[in-house]
């Protein structure tokens, strides 16, 4: 089996490590930007979502395309 530290010397570990990294705090930074967006401009994409807003006819007007919310995601 190998060591830890003969891992760590590994250049195609670190690499993969790096990307990894940089991968996965992209994806928890998005999910975050795209639920502030929507929240902030009242934009859903399911009624379940935007049931808090409002009951019946005035929940569906939260049911909607932003371009902005769309761009970050």
């Amino acid at each position: 089996m190998v060591d830890l530290t003969q891992l760590m010397e590994n250049e195609v570990f670190m690499a993969f490590a790096s990307y990894t990294t940089i991968v996965l705090s992209k994806m928890m930074f998005m999910s975050t930007a795209t639920a502030f967006y929507r929240l902030t401009r009242k934009v859903f994409a399911n009624p379940e979502d935007c049931a808090s807003f409002g009951k019946g006819e005035n929940a569906k007007k939260y049911l909607r395309t932003d371009d902005r919310v769309e761009r970050v995601r």
